[in-house]
């Protein structure tokens, strides 16, 4: 589809929405609530489809208003009323901020490029999240060049991959195509780390800064302190309680005891109380390609920093912490060449090795592997850190292997459901999905 192409085919929806905007004026009030009714009376895959039909209109008329910043743009009419800029006549006439108009026009300029995503937008099948992350690669000139090549890789991920694994995306090809500045960056953030400590009041506020790397190292170490701490929190209430402890609180919160846990590091670092229980690894997660084209670029380019050709697919450029994380090609190199590594094997879905029917549960060496793949609960819309680890096929059937195919992170909350309600969980090279006891898909996307 061609640039004229789709602006023709706003420019039909235009037309559609200033009758809509006219039906609107006249409609009564009851024939909202009647649709809201409506809504009200669906359950499960029906509410989900209702719900994205709406999405999809409200992110097609956005799409309008993009092509609108683009027209007011190229005619210069901002200059009719004394503005500036675009920038600052959309500010004027939306009441927005600044920044938001110049993302606006950024993002004009970029659907003008990117014909394919232009039409994903149209249609409704890209999101305002996915849009802005696009719209920042654009926004550098060294990730710009390479974006027409590679716009219908991206495009189908916008549409396909949640947002929390398509931000990953977009860090990966940022990483690729402008290594210089994304060695850069790491460098600034070394460069500019810095621990700032202050008083307020009664209070007290420490405050520290660095590379992602570090802060992934001290972030372990924390999280296992934590840890310690929930541990002390329930053993005191089961000695006070006994079997009613599951029925009265902790008497911390998580915030409460990670602080208190940092003050337990301070004091482990000063000998003042025992010593760490346990070592902290930090796993730089990568794959063969990468680690490939990492040492082809610095023992066999001219220039190490010159960006390579983008891959047939991001998820072949892979180097980052369990977190996700993006790591700098330097510190993996460098890993490579004087630490200690152990080589993950991941598919093109991101699954890590297979390690066996070994035991009951996920534990050890194979509850770390699973974690491999994602250190949050893979529910849709959920996240929460720290998972539990479950068996996708059940350990009772033959085929409920206690591997890293077989295991999923699921906070406990969803374990339960998934168990309870005869939820299926399967991966694909598009991410986790899950599907109800009637074959229909729990926040379905859309296919690349």
């Amino acid at each position: 589809m061609s640039d004229v192409d789709v602006v023709d085919a706003v420019v039909v929806d235009v037309v559609d929405a200033v009758d809509v905007v006219d039906v609107v004026d006249v409609v009564d009030v009851v024939d909202v609530v009647v649709v809201v009714d409506g809504f009200k009376v669906l359950r499960g895959y029906q509410r989900d489809v209702a719900f994205m039909d709406l999405e999809r209109e409200i992110r097609r008329l956005q799409a309008i208003q993009v092509v609108m910043v683009a027209e007011v743009k190229s005619s210069l009419s901002f200059l009719d009323d004394g503005h500036h800029s675009t920038a600052a006549w959309m500010a004027a006439v939306t009441n927005c901020a600044r920044s938001t108009a110049n993302r606006r026009v950024n993002t004009a300029q970029l659907l003008a490029d990117l014909p394919l995503l232009a039409a994903a937008v149209t249609a409704g099948d890209v999101g305002d999240d996915q849009l802005r992350l696009l719209t920042k690669l654009w926004a550098n000139p060294r990730c710009r060049e390479h974006l027409g090549e590679s716009q219908e890789l991206l495009v189908g991920h916008a549409k396909s991959l949640t947002l929390r694994d398509f931000t990953q995306i977009c860090e990966r090809f940022q990483a690729h195509t402008d290594p210089d500045g994304n060695h850069r960056d790491h460098e600034l953030s070394r460069h500019h780390r810095g621990v700032s400590n202050n008083t307020v009041g009664a209070g007290h506020i420490l405050h520290a800064e660095g590379d992602a790397l570090s802060g992934e190292l001290m972030s372990k170490i924390l999280d296992e302190h934590a840890n310690a701490e929930y541990d002390t929190d329930i053993a005191d209430l089961h000695a006070m309680y006994g079997d009613q402890a599951q029925q009265h609180p902790l008497p911390r919160t998580a915030k409460q005891r990670r602080y208190d846990a940092l003050v337990r590091i301070f004091l482990k670092a000063a000998g003042a109380d025992g010593t760490m229980r346990v070592t902290p690894l930090v796993n730089i997660v990568t794959n063969q390609e990468t680690l490939n084209q990492v040492i082809t670029n610095y023992y066999g380019h001219p220039d190490p920093t010159q960006p390579c050709k983008p891959p047939t697919t991001q998820r072949m450029w892979l180097c980052q912490t369990v977190a996700g994380t993006p790591v700098s090609p330097s510190d993996l190199l460098l890993a490579a060449l004087i630490g200690q590594i152990r080589r993950v094997v991941v598919d093109s879905a991101g699954r890590v090795i297979d390690l066996g029917r070994r035991s009951r549960l996920f534990t050890g060496a194979a509850r770390e592997a699973v974690l491999l793949t994602g250190n949050r609960c893979c529910w849709p819309g959920c996240g929460r850190p720290e998972p539990q680890i479950d068996h996708l096929n059940p350990w009772a059937r033959a085929a409920g292997t206690t591997t890293t195919l077989n295991g999923a992170p699921l906070c406990g909350t969803h374990n339960r459901h998934k168990h309870n309600n005869g939820t299926t969980i399967t991966r694909t090279t598009n991410g986790w999905h899950h599907h109800r006891h009637d074959n229909t898909e729990i926040a379905p996307r859309f296919t690349a």
